[in-house]
């Protein structure tokens, strides 16, 4: 038994440290919905209103990508992701591999 709980430890550090990588931590979608589609702008017909929490904030963020980036996306879902030094950039490594960089609207702390 003691084996298998070091083991099953082990794999959960590894996992950890693998997801940590490059700077990357792991942040929980909190909310994630399409916007309204403009027929003016049909540039906008791919938007999105995300919010990611990573640590103790919630980071409220706008992005344009493809509807099949997000197919999985769910809430309580973590991906990696990374804040930039300005504090305006959510980078978040979707499950393609790919990084999608999210502009960040506004941030509040959670207790």
């Amino acid at each position: 038994m003691r084996k298998l709980t070091s083991l099953a430890l082990l794999f959960t550090l590894a996992a950890t440290f693998a997801f940590a990588q490059d700077g990357f931590t792991p942040a929980k979608v909190a909310a994630i919905e399409r916007a309204a589609n403009s027929e003016q702008h049909a540039e906008k017909a791919d938007n999105y209103k995300i919010s990611m929490r990573l640590g103790d904030t919630i980071y409220n963020c706008v992005v344009n990508a493809p509807v099949q980036t997000f197919m999985d996306w769910t809430t309580t879902k973590s991906f990696p992701a990374k804040l930039s030094a300005d504090g305006k950039t959510l980078s978040v490594k979707v499950t393609s591999g790919e990084i999608i960089d999210m502009k960040v609207k506004g941030k509040k702390k959670v207790g």
